[in-house]
């Protein structure tokens, strides 16, 4: 199975080159090379979209979506194409560590934290960034969340966990 995934994604990236070869000539009226250069894009889209599935991520496409989890050591992934995630962490000890991977291309994703969280950012970004809006920040041993990920016109946004969430989770 892998092994055909593995021949699709080549494929996949062959039909996109040549598309865009194609639209970069003056082989084609100018109509046809914008329309070659829009379905490459899409084809590019639904690529990465494709492969995120294959990593059980969240993927958001002009959406958003919602997770609340536990706070059990784990790796979330999200991927966001002009959509956007919000993730709701409950409280943790110390032993916890939970990486937080995103690929975020003009979308964003808020994580919400309680109080006592670490944060550490090891995302690449391209007019993107990781903010960090809580009041206090954490240095010593505590519960981490670990943002990966390539975010371009995106980022990631760490928030206090609303003391609505607080109460309903205890």
């Amino acid at each position: 199975m892998r092994k055909n995934n593995n021949r699709l994604i080549g494929l996949t990236v062959l039909a996109v080159v040549i598309m865009h070869i194609l639209a970069e000539s003056n082989l084609l009226a100018p109509i046809w090379s914008r329309i070659l250069d829009t379905a490459a894009s899409l084809l590019i889209v639904v690529a990465i979209a494709y492969i995120a599935l294959g990593k059980h991520a969240n993927v958001s496409i002009l959406s958003g979506s919602r997770r609340e989890l536990t706070a059990t050591s784990q790796q979330i992934s999200s991927v966001n194409l002009l959509g956007g995630t919000k993730l709701y962490l409950g409280p943790g000890d110390d032993q916890v560590v939970i990486d937080a991977s995103f690929i975020n291309i003009m979308g964003g994703g808020d994580i919400y934290l309680p109080a006592g969280w670490r944060v550490e950012d090891h995302s690449l970004k391209l007019l993107g960034g990781v903010t960090d809006k809580r009041g206090t920040h954490v240095t010593g041993p505590a519960p981490t969340i670990r943002v990966s990920g390539f975010l371009l016109f995106g980022g990631v946004t760490i928030r206090e966990l609303p003391q609505a969430a607080i109460s309903a989770s205890s």
